[in-house]
């Protein structure tokens, strides 16, 4: 399937464009790519081989081992080196002129195949998905939309088959929709989305319906979205939530965004967040405060929503700075807390904070080189993150970008490498063919330095890019403005 999408989408490139422009404006991408890596694998450890660390913590040859009275004790150890070799197909398009005023489709596919190797790669036997696919009539205030649909908000990305209608007028906006749900990220009917890897999924379909409505002023937006979801045969509840947005600008130049959202099964403020945003000295430094809280979100289908999941605060302080017209920096600088996890503790409690601190410098020290580098330190409790980042892009010619990559990373726990250290770097071509086609390729190797009590090579990998984009028909509107 997908080498006959890859060949349809060249023939697309070599219509002429009176032809493929008629009605119709979209984008045709393949693309091709290569992991060679090593997986995890559970695995179990008699009692007479697990070490006690002077911290307490029980491993197996550096690796982090987990013991339940009764059952064997178990821990993840690197396994063989595998590779894989999958392709996707995205066409994207609009298309509209389909003999009724304000009539147009939008649609998204995706085709995908495995083309090479024996690594489980998350959905690459998933032939084909419709990500997105409606009719749209737009007549005065109204807006009606009808077929596949996927809506960000404040409650997430919430996909569903079915129509929205929307009225504008004076500032003022309403929004009413309903069809059959799909799961979340898969665009999959939920009956038929986790077949094959769950053991318990619903047997029926799902439907989604709510509404929204919002004002929009010279310097204020605000919105607030309802959203209901219930089992086919109405015999359960799998989702009941609602939202409010508001983004303003006060006197002295502030910036207020705030958000929050309402989980109403549980009775309960889910996550909320207040941000500060202002440009001090006459523009060259943004200043950002953050306010946070956060509350993991479970679907009433599943168990894990009961289990009290562990929210936290947040307080963060971001401000970048232009120091010239060729350099700059970023600074991030965050604090946590977490809730209480309700686990009884023998020696200590459980430590309750974390830390973050992420610094970005960018310089450009010539018309066609532009440098970047990112640093970012977190720290909480058994995790721990220390990486570096950093890239150099050259403009070799108008119509061609190298882009050569660095990075290393050291973490502890989460990803067993011990006090060692990951290295890694790669290099990256961006090529603008024509106007219409434009190719990028690249690889990354990744080489890991294991040090005291972490495995040998776990992290090493390898992995490459192609891919091909071709552009195709062209907007009216546009034409007419004198592009």
């Amino acid at each position: 399937m997908l080498r006959g999408l890859v060949f349809a989408a060249v023939l697309i490139a070599l219509l002429p464009p009176s032809l493929a422009g008629q009605g119709m404006r979209g984008w045709a991408s393949s693309s091709v790519r290569f992991f060679e890596l090593r997986p995890l694998q559970l695995d179990t450890v008699a009692s007479d081989q697990i070490e006690v660390g002077v911290d307490g913590r029980t491993r197996v040859d550096g690796l982090p081992v987990s013991c339940t009275p009764g059952v064997p004790c178990t821990f993840l150890r690197p396994g063989g080196s595998e590779t894989a070799v999958v392709g996707s197909q995205d066409v994207g398009f609009t298309a509209w002129g389909l003999g009724m005023t304000g009539l147009s489709f939008t649609g998204l596919v995706r085709a995908r195949d495995r083309l090479r190797g024996d690594l489980d790669w998350p959905l690459a036997d998933d032939p084909f998905d419709v990500l997105v696919g409606y009719a749209q009539l737009q007549r005065s205030r109204f807006r009606l939309r009808l077929g596949r649909q996927d809506t960000p908000s404040g409650l997430g990305f919430s996909g569903f088959d079915g129509a929205a209608v929307r009225w504008d007028g004076g500032g003022w906006w309403a929004e009413a929709f309903g069809g059959r749900s799909l799961a979340r990220g898969l665009n999959e009917t939920r009956r038929e989305a986790l077949r094959g890897i769950e053991d318990f999924v619903p047997d029926q379909e799902a439907y989604l319906w709510g509404g929204a409505a919002g004002a929009r002023f010279v310097r204020t937006a605000v919105g607030l979205r309802y959203q209901r979801e219930i089992i086919a045969d109405r015999s359960g509840l799998v989702a009941e939530r609602a939202a409010l947005d508001l983004s303003t600008f006060l006197p002295g130049a502030l910036r207020v965004e705030a958000s929050a959202d309402y989980d109403v099964p549980f009775d309960r403020v889910g996550k909320a967040h207040l941000s500060l945003q202002r440009a001090l000295f006459q523009g060259r430094v943004l200043a950002e405060v953050t306010a946070r809280r956060y509350v993991p979100y479970f679907e009433l289908s599943t168990v894990w929503g009961f289990f009290s999941p562990v929210s936290y605060r947040e307080a963060r302080l971001k401000i970048a700075a232009g120091m010239s017209r060729t350099a700059g920096i970023e600074v991030s600088l965050a604090a946590r807390e977490y809730g209480d996890a309700s686990v009884s503790t023998v020696f200590e409690p459980l430590e309750d904070r974390g830390y973050q601190a992420e610094v970005t410098g960018r310089w450009r020290p010539a018309e066609r080189v532009d440098v970047q580098a990112t640093w970012q330190l977190d720290w909480g409790n058994s995790a721990f993150l220390n990486s570096l980042d950093a890239a150099v892009g050259l403009q070799v010619h108008e119509a061609v970008r190298l882009r050569l990559t660095g990075t290393t990373f050291q973490q502890f726990e989460a990803f067993r490498l011990g006090d060692g250290r990951a290295l890694g770097g790669g290099a990256s071509l961006d090529v603008r063919a024509t106007d219409r086609i434009h190719v990028d390729a690249g690889t990354l190797i990744l080489r890991q330095d294991a040090g005291r009590g972490g495995s040998d090579d776990v992290w090493n990998q390898t992995r490459g890019w192609f891919g091909l984009r071709y552009s195709f028909g062209d907007d009216p509107a546009l034409r007419r403005g004198g592009r």
